[in-house]
């Protein structure tokens, strides 16, 4: 299969060397390459994971090309949601991975209102034969995992505003007291706080509740393009 990347570091680089493992053809640009191409390579199975924007996901989206399978990573945006910005919608399933991205894992995969039946078998087939666990989910921006660590990581943002703790010592406490792989200002370096804050700004454009609404703090970070230290 000839499977096309787009979107930003830390997922495309793993994605795209766990595709050529599994044997397909594969071809990995940036976002910004992309939205700039005159010409799109063909493909058969065209992967979204553009996190950082709702509005570069569904730029990205719209030039996806008419006949492959879509794969986007359902972060910043349901499945259902995304699928409203491809044509033919019907061939749209979502998926949720975080950084780091194991070679052999758990891959979520969310079905979209309007994805059809061959669709979602075509996915699941595709993701399995690449040795990971297809764990179905309920769709949703953040899916799982982003929606649990992410929450985490802004929760972290709030108690450094607040000055309950340093970035070292909130790490330490997390890791050390929950027996957690990262720490919430280490995990947050992993993914990309603009990942982070896209993640928390589509669970609260989705459910509108208070415990989504993103940290000033974070947001800040954001802007300035500085982790928190």
């Amino acid at each position: 299969m000839n499977v096309l990347v787009v979107g930003t570091p830390p997922f495309t680089t793993p994605l795209a060397e766990m595709f050529r493992h599994g044997g397909h053809a594969v071809a990995s640009v940036s976002t910004a390459e992309f939205l700039a191409a005159q010409n799109i390579a063909a493909h058969d199975i065209f992967v979204d994971v553009e996190n950082t924007s709702r509005a570069k996901k569904r730029a990205v989206l719209e030039r996806a090309s008419a006949d492959a399978l879509v794969l986007t990573c359902a972060l910043a945006a349901s499945t259902t949601i995304a699928a409203s910005w491809v044509p033919h919608s019907e061939r749209v399933v979502g998926f949720g991975v975080l950084p780091p991205i194991p070679a052999q894992g758990a891959i979520e995969l969310a079905r979209g209102l309007q994805t059809a039946d061959a669709t979602w078998e075509r996915a699941q087939t595709f993701w399995r034969a690449l040795n990971q666990n297809a764990v179905v989910v309920a769709d949703s921006a953040g899916l799982v995992r982003a929606r649990i660590v992410c929450s985490i990581i802004n929760e972290a943002f709030s108690a450094l505003q607040e000055q309950v703790g340093s970035v070292r010592d909130i790490d330490l406490a997390m890791k050390l007291g929950t027996n957690y792989p990262h720490g919430p200002f280490e995990w947050g370096a992993l993914i990309g706080l603009d990942t982070v804050l896209s993640v928390m700004e589509g669970l609260q454009n989705d459910y509108g509740e208070e415990r989504y609404r993103p940290s000033p703090l974070l947001k800040r970070h954001v802007a300035a393009g500085i982790a928190p230290r």
